[in-house]
Protein backbone atom coordinates (compact mmCIF):
# COMPACT_ATOMS: atom_id res chain seq x y z
CA UNK A 1 0.00 0.00 0.00
CA UNK A 2 1.40 3.42 -0.92
CA UNK A 3 2.11 6.05 1.67
CA UNK A 4 -0.80 8.47 2.31
CA UNK A 5 0.66 11.45 0.41
CA UNK A 6 1.25 9.48 -2.80
CA UNK A 7 -2.44 9.42 -3.73
CA UNK A 8 -2.82 13.19 -3.41
CA UNK A 9 0.38 13.79 -5.39
CA UNK A 10 -1.05 11.62 -8.17
CA UNK A 11 -4.34 13.54 -8.06
CA UNK A 12 -2.50 16.88 -8.24
CA UNK A 13 -0.51 15.58 -11.22
CA UNK A 14 -3.74 14.61 -13.00
CA UNK A 15 -5.36 17.99 -12.30
CA UNK A 16 -2.31 19.98 -13.37
CA UNK A 17 -2.11 17.91 -16.55
CA UNK A 18 -5.69 18.96 -17.37
CA UNK A 19 -4.79 22.62 -16.72
CA UNK A 20 -1.63 22.44 -18.88
CA UNK A 21 -2.28 19.67 -21.43
CA UNK A 22 0.75 20.62 -23.55
CA UNK A 23 3.18 20.43 -20.63
CA UNK A 24 5.36 17.49 -19.68
CA UNK A 25 4.42 16.51 -16.11
CA UNK A 26 6.18 13.95 -13.90
CA UNK A 27 5.69 12.75 -10.33
CA UNK A 28 8.43 12.01 -7.76
CA UNK A 29 11.36 13.41 -9.74
CA UNK A 30 14.97 13.79 -8.59
CA UNK A 31 16.51 16.89 -10.19
CA UNK A 32 20.22 17.72 -10.09
CA UNK A 33 21.29 20.46 -7.67
CA UNK A 34 23.04 22.99 -9.88
CA UNK A 35 25.71 23.96 -7.34
CA UNK A 36 26.59 20.41 -6.30
CA UNK A 37 30.02 19.23 -7.38
CA UNK A 38 29.28 15.68 -6.19
CA UNK A 39 26.11 15.18 -8.22
CA UNK A 40 23.54 15.55 -5.44
CA UNK A 41 19.86 15.71 -6.36
CA UNK A 42 16.67 17.15 -4.84
CA UNK A 43 13.43 15.18 -4.64
CA UNK A 44 10.44 17.02 -6.14
CA UNK A 45 6.86 15.84 -5.72
CA UNK A 46 5.81 16.98 -9.20
CA UNK A 47 7.74 18.68 -12.01
CA UNK A 48 6.01 20.59 -14.83
CA UNK A 49 8.00 21.44 -17.95
CA UNK A 50 6.49 23.97 -20.36
CA UNK A 51 7.94 24.84 -23.75
CA UNK A 52 11.17 23.58 -25.27
CA UNK A 53 14.83 24.44 -24.65
CA UNK A 54 16.15 27.11 -24.69
CA UNK A 55 12.77 28.60 -23.70
CA UNK A 56 11.68 25.84 -21.33
CA UNK A 57 10.21 26.86 -17.98
CA UNK A 58 10.35 24.59 -14.96
CA UNK A 59 7.63 24.52 -12.29
CA UNK A 60 7.90 22.56 -9.06
CA UNK A 61 4.78 21.34 -7.23
CA UNK A 62 5.13 20.46 -3.55
CA UNK A 63 2.21 18.67 -1.86
CA UNK A 64 1.44 18.37 1.86
CA UNK A 65 -1.32 15.86 2.64
CA UNK A 66 -1.66 16.42 6.39
CA UNK A 67 -4.21 17.73 8.84
CA UNK A 68 -1.84 20.53 9.81
CA UNK A 69 -0.81 23.77 8.12
CA UNK A 70 2.40 24.07 6.15
CA UNK A 71 4.93 25.62 8.54
CA UNK A 72 7.28 28.40 7.55
CA UNK A 73 10.39 26.18 7.74
CA UNK A 74 8.87 23.66 5.31
CA UNK A 75 7.99 26.53 2.99
CA UNK A 76 11.53 27.94 3.18
CA UNK A 77 12.80 24.50 2.20
CA UNK A 78 10.56 24.58 -0.88
CA UNK A 79 11.85 28.06 -1.74
CA UNK A 80 15.42 26.85 -1.47
CA UNK A 81 14.63 23.95 -3.78
CA UNK A 82 13.62 26.37 -6.56
CA UNK A 83 17.09 27.92 -6.56
CA UNK A 84 18.81 24.54 -6.12
CA UNK A 85 17.34 23.07 -9.32
CA UNK A 86 16.91 26.28 -11.33
CA UNK A 87 13.09 26.30 -11.45
CA UNK A 88 11.08 29.38 -12.40
CA UNK A 89 7.83 28.68 -10.50
CA UNK A 90 6.59 26.91 -7.39
CA UNK A 91 3.06 25.61 -6.71
CA UNK A 92 2.36 24.71 -3.07
CA UNK A 93 -0.62 22.40 -2.40
CA UNK A 94 -2.05 21.82 1.06
CA UNK A 95 -5.24 20.53 2.67
CA UNK A 96 -5.06 23.36 5.20
CA UNK A 97 -5.12 27.12 4.72
CA UNK A 98 -1.64 28.63 4.47
CA UNK A 99 -0.60 30.79 7.42
CA UNK A 100 -0.28 34.56 6.99
CA UNK A 101 3.54 34.36 7.27
CA UNK A 102 3.69 32.21 4.12
CA UNK A 103 1.14 34.36 2.27
CA UNK A 104 3.28 37.42 3.03
CA UNK A 105 6.35 35.68 1.62
CA UNK A 106 4.44 34.69 -1.51
CA UNK A 107 3.29 38.28 -2.09
CA UNK A 108 6.94 39.33 -2.22
CA UNK A 109 7.69 36.95 -5.10
CA UNK A 110 5.17 38.21 -7.66
CA UNK A 111 3.98 35.45 -10.00
CA UNK A 112 6.76 33.06 -9.05
CA UNK A 113 4.81 31.18 -6.34
CA UNK A 114 1.21 29.96 -6.26
CA UNK A 115 -0.71 28.63 -3.27
CA UNK A 116 -3.38 25.95 -3.81
CA UNK A 117 -5.67 24.74 -1.03
CA UNK A 118 -7.99 21.75 -0.96
CA UNK A 119 -11.04 23.18 0.79
CA UNK A 120 -13.73 20.69 1.79
CA UNK A 121 -17.08 22.02 0.65
CA UNK A 122 -20.08 22.11 2.94
CA UNK A 123 -23.41 21.12 1.31
CA UNK A 124 -24.50 24.73 0.88
CA UNK A 125 -21.30 25.57 -1.05
CA UNK A 126 -21.73 22.79 -3.60
CA UNK A 127 -23.16 24.15 -6.90
CA UNK A 128 -26.73 23.04 -7.55
CA UNK A 129 -25.83 21.58 -10.94
CA UNK A 130 -22.82 19.76 -9.52
CA UNK A 131 -22.63 16.00 -9.90
CA UNK A 132 -22.56 13.95 -6.70
CA UNK A 133 -21.10 10.51 -6.20
CA UNK A 134 -22.02 7.59 -3.98
CA UNK A 135 -19.36 5.04 -3.05
CA UNK A 136 -20.82 1.53 -3.25
CA UNK A 137 -18.82 -1.23 -1.59
CA UNK A 138 -19.67 -4.92 -1.96
CA UNK A 139 -17.49 -7.75 -0.72
CA UNK A 140 -18.34 -11.46 -0.50
CA UNK A 141 -16.01 -13.66 1.51
CA UNK A 142 -16.26 -17.45 1.36
CA UNK A 143 -15.22 -18.39 4.88
CA UNK A 144 -15.43 -22.19 4.81
CA UNK A 145 -16.07 -24.85 2.14
CA UNK A 146 -16.73 -28.31 3.56
CA UNK A 147 -18.04 -31.77 2.65
CA UNK A 148 -16.76 -31.45 -0.92
CA UNK A 149 -17.90 -34.45 -2.98
CA UNK A 150 -17.04 -34.57 -6.71
CA UNK A 151 -18.41 -37.43 -8.81
CA UNK A 152 -18.65 -38.66 -12.40
CA UNK A 153 -20.75 -41.17 -14.28
CA UNK A 154 -20.06 -44.88 -13.69
CA UNK A 155 -16.93 -46.08 -15.46
CA UNK A 156 -15.65 -42.54 -16.18
CA UNK A 157 -12.87 -42.65 -13.58
CA UNK A 158 -11.17 -45.55 -15.37
CA UNK A 159 -12.02 -44.31 -18.85
CA UNK A 160 -10.66 -40.81 -18.26
CA UNK A 161 -7.94 -41.99 -15.89
CA UNK A 162 -9.04 -39.47 -13.29
CA UNK A 163 -6.86 -39.11 -10.23
CA UNK A 164 -7.83 -37.87 -6.76
CA UNK A 165 -8.16 -34.09 -6.80
CA UNK A 166 -5.50 -32.12 -4.97
CA UNK A 167 -6.38 -28.46 -5.50
CA UNK A 168 -6.41 -25.34 -3.39
CA UNK A 169 -9.80 -23.69 -3.19
CA UNK A 170 -8.56 -20.73 -5.25
CA UNK A 171 -7.04 -22.87 -8.04
CA UNK A 172 -8.72 -22.13 -11.38
CA UNK A 173 -9.48 -25.76 -12.18
CA UNK A 174 -13.20 -25.43 -13.08
CA UNK A 175 -15.35 -23.93 -15.80
CA UNK A 176 -19.05 -23.08 -16.15
CA UNK A 177 -18.99 -21.95 -19.78
CA UNK A 178 -16.37 -24.22 -21.34
CA UNK A 179 -14.04 -21.27 -21.93
CA UNK A 180 -13.10 -19.47 -18.75
CA UNK A 181 -11.44 -21.26 -15.86
CA UNK A 182 -12.47 -20.24 -12.35
CA UNK A 183 -11.90 -21.44 -8.82
CA UNK A 184 -14.29 -23.22 -6.48
CA UNK A 185 -14.33 -20.04 -4.39
CA UNK A 186 -15.57 -18.09 -7.43
CA UNK A 187 -18.28 -20.67 -8.14
CA UNK A 188 -19.55 -20.41 -4.57
CA UNK A 189 -19.62 -16.62 -4.80
CA UNK A 190 -21.64 -16.78 -8.02
CA UNK A 191 -24.20 -19.07 -6.42
CA UNK A 192 -25.26 -16.63 -3.73
CA UNK A 193 -27.01 -13.30 -3.92
CA UNK A 194 -26.54 -11.85 -0.44
CA UNK A 195 -28.03 -8.49 -1.44
CA UNK A 196 -31.44 -10.17 -1.52
CA UNK A 197 -30.95 -11.04 2.14
CA UNK A 198 -30.15 -7.47 3.25
CA UNK A 199 -32.42 -4.57 4.09
CA UNK A 200 -30.47 -2.20 1.86
CA UNK A 201 -28.65 -0.62 4.78
CA UNK A 202 -24.89 -0.72 5.18
CA UNK A 203 -23.64 -3.59 7.29
CA UNK A 204 -22.28 -7.12 7.48
CA UNK A 205 -24.19 -10.39 7.40
CA UNK A 206 -23.25 -14.08 7.40
CA UNK A 207 -24.94 -17.16 6.02
CA UNK A 208 -24.52 -20.66 4.63
CA UNK A 209 -25.50 -22.37 1.36
CA UNK A 210 -25.15 -25.59 -0.58
CA UNK A 211 -23.58 -26.06 -3.98
CA UNK A 212 -24.90 -28.84 -6.18
CA UNK A 213 -24.14 -29.79 -9.79
CA UNK A 214 -25.71 -32.99 -11.14
CA UNK A 215 -24.65 -34.77 -14.29
CA UNK A 216 -28.09 -34.29 -15.86
CA UNK A 217 -28.64 -30.59 -15.07
CA UNK A 218 -28.78 -28.06 -17.89
CA UNK A 219 -26.04 -26.11 -16.11
CA UNK A 220 -22.79 -27.99 -16.50
CA UNK A 221 -19.75 -27.99 -14.28
CA UNK A 222 -16.53 -28.81 -16.15
CA UNK A 223 -13.22 -29.87 -14.70
CA UNK A 224 -9.83 -29.32 -16.35
CA UNK A 225 -8.02 -32.65 -16.71
CA UNK A 226 -5.03 -33.43 -18.97
CA UNK A 227 -5.73 -30.40 -21.15
CA UNK A 228 -9.43 -31.27 -21.61
CA UNK A 229 -12.65 -30.25 -19.90
CA UNK A 230 -14.56 -33.10 -18.32
CA UNK A 231 -18.14 -32.84 -17.10
CA UNK A 232 -18.33 -33.55 -13.41
CA UNK A 233 -20.86 -33.51 -10.60
CA UNK A 234 -20.14 -31.72 -7.37
CA UNK A 235 -21.76 -31.18 -4.00
CA UNK A 236 -20.46 -29.12 -1.10
CA UNK A 237 -21.48 -26.80 1.71
CA UNK A 238 -20.04 -23.37 2.37
CA UNK A 239 -20.31 -20.46 4.76
CA UNK A 240 -20.06 -16.87 3.60
CA UNK A 241 -19.86 -13.31 4.86
CA UNK A 242 -21.12 -10.25 3.00
CA UNK A 243 -20.24 -6.63 3.70
CA UNK A 244 -21.95 -3.78 1.93
CA UNK A 245 -21.79 -0.01 2.27
CA UNK A 246 -23.12 3.04 0.45
CA UNK A 247 -21.31 6.23 1.47
CA UNK A 248 -21.71 9.72 -0.04
CA UNK A 249 -18.32 11.01 -1.17
CA UNK A 250 -17.03 14.28 0.27
CA UNK A 251 -15.93 16.96 -2.17
CA UNK A 252 -13.05 19.42 -1.82
CA UNK A 253 -12.39 22.44 -4.00
CA UNK A 254 -8.92 22.67 -5.55
CA UNK A 255 -8.58 26.45 -5.14
CA UNK A 256 -5.71 28.71 -6.13
CA UNK A 257 -5.30 32.15 -4.57
CA UNK A 258 -6.96 34.87 -6.68
CA UNK A 259 -8.17 32.31 -9.25
CA UNK A 260 -10.82 30.37 -7.32
CA UNK A 261 -11.68 26.74 -7.97
CA UNK A 262 -9.58 25.03 -10.65
CA UNK A 263 -10.95 21.54 -10.00
CA UNK A 264 -12.75 19.42 -7.42
CA UNK A 265 -11.75 16.27 -5.59
CA UNK A 266 -14.28 13.66 -4.48
CA UNK A 267 -13.03 11.37 -1.71
CA UNK A 268 -14.14 8.52 0.50
CA UNK A 269 -12.38 6.18 2.92
CA UNK A 270 -13.98 2.97 4.15
CA UNK A 271 -12.51 0.80 6.90
CA UNK A 272 -13.95 -2.54 5.82
CA UNK A 273 -13.54 -5.91 7.51
CA UNK A 274 -11.01 -6.82 4.83
CA UNK A 275 -8.96 -3.65 5.29
CA UNK A 276 -8.87 0.02 4.45
CA UNK A 277 -9.98 1.20 1.01
CA UNK A 278 -9.93 4.78 -0.25
CA UNK A 279 -11.15 6.33 -3.50
CA UNK A 280 -10.30 9.72 -4.98
CA UNK A 281 -11.93 11.23 -8.10
CA UNK A 282 -10.65 14.49 -9.64
CA UNK A 283 -13.26 16.49 -11.59
CA UNK A 284 -12.88 19.64 -13.73
CA UNK A 285 -15.39 21.95 -15.37
CA UNK A 286 -15.19 22.18 -19.16
CA UNK A 287 -15.62 25.32 -21.23
CA UNK A 288 -19.12 24.14 -22.25
CA UNK A 289 -20.23 24.04 -18.61
CA UNK A 290 -20.16 20.25 -18.25
CA UNK A 291 -18.07 18.43 -15.66
CA UNK A 292 -15.47 15.81 -16.57
CA UNK A 293 -14.17 13.01 -14.36
CA UNK A 294 -10.43 12.90 -15.07
CA UNK A 295 -9.50 9.59 -13.43
CA UNK A 296 -9.96 7.45 -10.34
CA UNK A 297 -7.36 6.57 -7.72
CA UNK A 298 -8.17 3.50 -5.61
CA UNK A 299 -5.92 2.50 -2.75
CA UNK A 300 -6.66 -0.82 -1.08
CA UNK A 301 -4.93 -3.46 1.02
CA UNK A 302 -6.83 -6.24 -0.78
CA UNK A 303 -8.35 -7.21 -4.12
CA UNK A 304 -11.53 -5.22 -4.59
CA UNK A 305 -14.57 -4.77 -6.78
CA UNK A 306 -16.40 -1.47 -6.35
CA UNK A 307 -18.61 1.00 -8.20
CA UNK A 308 -18.76 4.74 -8.01
CA UNK A 309 -22.04 6.00 -9.43
CA UNK A 310 -23.69 9.40 -9.76
CA UNK A 311 -26.23 9.97 -6.99
CA UNK A 312 -29.83 10.59 -7.96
Amino acid sequence: MSKPGDDLEKIVEIIERSISPAAKIEQNVFLPILTSVEGHTAQCDIVIRNGNPPRETLTLVEVQDRNSKVDINTFRGWLGKIDDVGAQHLICVSRKEFPSSIKEKVSQHGSKIFLVTLKELSPERIPLEFIRFIFQYRHVDIKVIKNIRPFVAPGQIEKLRLKPMAHNLDDKAWSLDGKNMISLLDICKEKINPEEKTSGLSGYIEGSDNLSFNLTDSEELLYGHNGKLVRIGLECEFEWGFEHAEIPMTVASYEQDKHGALAWLFEVTHNSKSGLVSVKLPVVKLDNGNYELLDSIVNSQFEYALDVIPAN
